[in-house]
């Protein structure tokens, strides 16, 4: 049972990871205003927030969109690959608790997307599409929660607690 859950983690981990290929590659959206559109991914986007003079916007959107779902994956694939074998399971414990709870602010970027094609239609004035990248983006958030999920933090205490089958 605890190896399919292991197997389980992994490969919904592995899925993000490649999801947050395309994710980072591909367009989030396309913003025609005036006539004129003009198609960004995740990078475009910051850069775009840097050069209009709001750099802590756009420190937030590379944390949020860009570290924060790298960070989300490196720390799960550490905590399970050091799960059969543990020797601090308060250490990787904690490190999961902050991966899991970081996941319900994963999905800002999908919600900032959604909410801008959501408000702002004003006909051929200006106009925001959603396209391929946040649909990626949001599969492999989707994923890596689902993994972090798929988890029981018990596995990391089962080799310091004892074998109670001798007594």
């Amino acid at each position: 049972m605890v190896n399919e859950s292991r197997t389980l983690c992994w490969a919904l981990l592995i899925a993000a990871l490649v999801w947050l290929v395309p994710a980072n590659l591909l367009p989030i959206m396309t913003v025609t205003q005036g006539g004129r559109s003009k198609t960004s991914t995740i990078a475009d986007g910051i850069w775009q927030l840097f050069e209009a003079g709001m750099p802590g916007i756009a420190i937030i959107v590379m944390v949020a969109s860009l570290l924060v779902p790298l960070f989300k994956v490196l720390v799960l694939a550490v905590v399970y690959w050091r799960a059969p074998h543990e020797t601090d399971p308060l250490l990787s414990t904690r490190a999961y608790r902050l991966v899991y709870w970081i996941g319900r602010w994963s999905m800002l970027d999908v919600f900032v997307v959604a909410l801008l094609a959501a408000l702002v239609e004003f006909g051929n004035l200006a106009s925001v599409k959603p396209e391929p990248g946040i649909l990626a983006f949001a599969l492999a958030v989707v994923l890596t929660m689902l993994s972090a999920h798929a988890f029981s933090p018990g596995q990391l205490w089962m080799k310091t607690i004892p074998d109670q089958r001798g007594v």
